[in-house]
């Protein structure tokens, strides 16, 4: 089962600003979602506490916070921030 991603425009330009490393290393963690889209196993994610379908996935300093919607098999990033500013 395959999703599509969908990423905010806002989102893309803050992983463009990162160095090459922490690019990379969101990049695989999104890459995940397109086959499994709550990798528990595989990576820090935590479903967030008032929403439907809205989880955030931990890694190192950053977050991405994302949405599933099952119905249309669709990914939507909502936002990739750094830990402290992401939930603002």
């Amino acid at each position: 089962m395959t999703f599509e991603i969908n990423i905010k425009e806002k989102s893309l330009k803050f992983i463009s600003s990162l160095q090459k490393h922490d690019r990379e290393r969101l990049k695989k963690a999104i890459f995940i979602l397109k086959t499994d889209p709550i990798p528990v196993r595989y990576l820090d994610i935590a479903k967030l506490k008032g929403e439907k379908n809205k989880y955030r996935i931990r890694k190192g300093k950053f977050r991405i916070v994302y949405e599933v919607v099952w119905e249309q098999k669709l990914i939507l990033i909502h936002r990739i921030d750094f830990r402290g500013d992401v939930y603002k």
